[in-house]
């Protein structure tokens, strides 16, 4: 009887231990089955998010354009709408600004980027003929890479001037700026070593529509070949120059109002912040004023619209550490009060803008309005007054500084700027 009670008592045991491996080999084949369905939940949302992605980018290149854009301010456009662009670059322009307020050091020094290319300059981005392109009006805008592995690239430069194909210019490493037509395109470089260029959109005729139809200077992309390329900023203070035909750099190579005469690497702001170790930050526009409009629009709304339909914020104001201001010329027709008042409006907005930034007011040549320049600088300690009575130049038409004209003018800013200890 004991020998069936231990039997018995055996064979219970070995049920319960049966029961337990049985519930285990569940639990485990629940678990196992519930991590595979995770992770082929996990996949499939993965290649979902994927997909969306792709497809995101894909949109972003058919609608937009490429990478390498991180620095101008302004809006997307097509040929039927205009779509607001400024946040889409908002992150890459905020970037891009905190490090030129960062790096001022010496001109041989520069920041590396990720991108193909930099842009410096009043540039916004359209679809012309259905392709993508940076644009500019405004002579000056600059572009900045570094080049290896190839004897030359070409700029795939769209031609859209109704009045003279324009010019543009090359700097190579640390030599002197060559100009050459946008329809000549091609760039040879001294060899397959490493250089850093610097394209400078150098000249078109003062006849073209700017304002209303953005004519200017308009590119696709640069093709470096079997080459490489990626861009790079200048670690340089900037100079704003705000003003009219003289900061643009009109009439700088010739008698006429052209793009073969009209340069912005022969001007007073190019001469004036090579010689400071600067970077020239243009805005200047033909036949601009305090009053008058010109080729553009009023000096004062220069600084808000890159063109007739494209309004920029304050806070893409460009980053700069001193501001030349040369305007009034061109407003000898506008009455006294109305030109003092206009004056004062434009200071008080750049120092609102630059609360930090000397104001550099130079008097026009001319001396056109002269009394009321010099009465709306003297209220403010940041503005300080450049006089040019009897100051000679240079000139093919009594207004306009030629090359050596433009040095001499330069060479009265520096002077005067070093004195003052204003950069």
């Amino acid at each position: 009887m004991r020998i069936r009670r231990g039997r018995r008592k055996k064979l219970n045991i070995g049920i319960i231990e049966i029961m337990c491996i049985i519930v285990s080999v569940l639990l485990l084949t629940l678990l196992i089955a519930y991590i595979v369905t995770s992770r082929m939940d996990r996949k499939i949302e993965e290649e979902k998010q994927k997909e969306e992605v792709v497809e995101e980018i894909r949109n972003t290149e058919n609608q937009h354009l490429f990478s390498s854009e991180i620095y101008s301010p302004g809006h997307f456009a097509n040929n039927q709408e205009t779509v607001d662009y400024q946040e889409l670059i908002a992150e890459e322009n905020s970037y891009v600004q905190d490090l030129l307020k960062d790096f001022h050091v010496s001109s041989s020094d520069f920041l590396v980027t990720d991108k193909k290319f930099t842009l410096s300059g009043r540039w916004f981005q359209t679809i012309i003929n259905d392709e993508p392109c940076y644009n500019t009006v405004t002579q000056g805008a600059m572009v900045y890479f570094q080049i290896r592995g190839t004897n030359s690239f070409d700029i795939k430069f769209v031609d859209r001037a109704h009045q003279e194909t324009p010019n543009f210019a090359y700097i190579i490493d640390d030599g002197e700026p060559i100009i050459q037509s946008v329809s000549e395109n091609s760039v040879e470089l001294p060899d397959t070593e490493e250089h850093n260029v610097t394209l400078v959109m150098d000249g078109m005729s003062e006849g073209e529509e700017k304002w209303s139809e953005e004519i200017g200077f308009a590119f696709s992309d640069i093709d470096c070949h079997d080459g490489e390329m990626n861009g790079y900023i200048p670690k340089q203070k900037r100079i704003l120059f705000v003003g009219d035909s003289i900061v643009e750099g009109c009439m700088t190579l010739g008698n006429e109002a052209v793009s073969a005469h009209n340069s912005a690497t022969h001007s007073v702001p190019w001469y004036t912040a090579r010689a400071l170790y600067a970077e020239p930050y243009f805005l200047g526009y033909g036949g601009t004023g305090i009053a008058t409009q010109g080729t553009f629009c009023t000096t004062s709304d220069s600084l808000d619209y890159l063109s007739e339909k494209r309004y920029i914020s304050s806070e893409d104001y460009p980053s700069c550490d001193l501001i030349v201001l040369n305007t009034g010329t061109n407003d000898y027709a506008v009455k006294d009060t109305e030109f003092t008042k206009g004056y004062e409006e434009l200071l008080n907005k750049l120092h609102e803008h630059y609360p930090d930034v000397a104001v550099i007011c130079v008097v026009p040549f001319t001396q056109t309005h002269a009394k009321q320049i010099r009465q709306v600088a003297g209220k403010y300690e940041w503005a300080y007054l450049v006089e040019t009575a009897g100051f000679y130049f240079d000139t093919y038409d009594k207004i306009h500084p030629s090359d050596e004209g433009a040095r001499k003018v330069a060479g009265l800013l520096v002077d005067f700027i070093t004195k003052n200890g204003v950069f």
